[in-house]
């Protein structure tokens, strides 16, 4: 009798445990998850300015008939494919939230965005004035602001999970309950 009410009790004691694994896990995860979502917010926002400030040039500058978009110049035309790639990095990572090769694919075209727009603001000035408008610069750079904050927020969130996965009583049973590694941004 008292070694079938002790197996009892171990079982409820190791039921209980592993709710409280798994409930820990998944709160730190959709604190991630949430992080990941003001990433995204402020990453797209690159998007919207840049190509709000194409379309307001091309209003200002009707050339002829000419849209903007046929006569833009390399590095410009180099930030909008930056933009692409990261906007579709941020396809990819929505699809699969925290994953290890799509938070990587998303850190790198993330960089290479950065890389493109370091190389157009640092393009010469040409007759018409900088190649980069100053409002432009600081709308980028609030930008830039936001994004690094949330990043790092996001990425602090990712590192506990992680911690969290591989500590003792917990890692033995995490992968049972389908707790992946999550990718850092």
């Amino acid at each position: 009798m008292n070694g079938s009410l002790l197996l009892w009790l171990l079982l409820a004691l190791a039921i209980f445990w592993g709710v409280g694994v798994h409930n820990r896990l998944m709160r730190i995860r959709a604190r991630g998850l949430d992080a990941f979502g003001s990433v995204e917010k402020h990453m797209r926002q690159y998007g919207e300015l840049v190509r709000g400030h194409l379309a307001a040039s091309e209003e200002a500058d009707p050339a002829d008939g000419e849209s903007t978009a046929d006569y833009l110049p390399e590095d410009w035309v180099r930030l909008l494919a930056a933009l692409d790639v990261l906007e579709q990095a941020l396809k990819d990572a929505r699809v699969i939230p925290l994953a290890v090769p799509a938070l990587g694919r998303l850190a790198t075209s993330f960089d290479k965005l950065q890389q493109a727009w370091e190389q157009l603001r640092s393009a010469p000035a040409d007759l018409a004035g900088a190649t980069v408008p100053e409002a432009l610069q600081s709308q980028w750079d609030a930008v830039t602001l936001r994004v690094q904050t949330a990043r790092g927020g996001m990425n602090q969130i990712l590192v506990k999970y992680n911690e969290a996965r591989v500590q003792f009583p917990a890692r033995l049973v995490v992968d049972v309950m389908g707790f992946q590694v999550a990718g850092i941004l």
